[in-house]
């Protein structure tokens, strides 16, 4: 697969998202640690004092936020690894019947587990490339 044939693959980029510290979320916060308290009102000092302050939470919240993010990026990328890799292990003139099919079909979300779908329907003999009304190319 040359540079040219990746470059011409239509595909989705992850959204990159900020953990947005709100008034609300700090209300609920503070209306869950009140709850937790009221719940056990003989043990009320005791629960107020292990619980943690609203910014420690907003802080370990945004921190967690964006390890998420990170990871989710990072699956997303070796997907599409894969997929790319699998590609090139078809012969020319099947990869290129699978990327004219995956570049024409829009209806397909342009997602690293969709595009590795359409390759496991074609192994599996689910996916003709030859059925009418699919484009050919030369």
């Amino acid at each position: 697969m040359t540079n040219k044939d990746v470059s011409e693959m239509r595909f989705t980029r992850y959204y990159k998202d900020d953990f947005r510290d709100t008034p609300r979320k700090r209300a609920a916060l503070l209306r869950k640690q009140r709850n937790e308290r009221e719940a056990f009102p003989l043990f009320a000092d005791q629960i107020a004092e292990q619980q943690p302050d609203v910014d420690t939470v907003m802080d370990d919240r945004a921190r967690k936020y964006a390890e998420h993010m990170a990871n989710n990026r990072a699956y997303r990328a070796m997907k599409w690894r894969q997929g790319r890799a699998r590609m090139r292990s078809y012969p020319e003139v099947v990869r290129a019947k699978l990327m004219d099919y995956w570049n024409t079909h829009r209806w397909l979300p342009a997602e690293p587990s969709y595009f590795l779908d359409m390759m496991h329907m074609y192994d599996h003999a689910r996916l003709d490339l030859n059925a009418p009304g699919i484009r050919r190319t030369a």
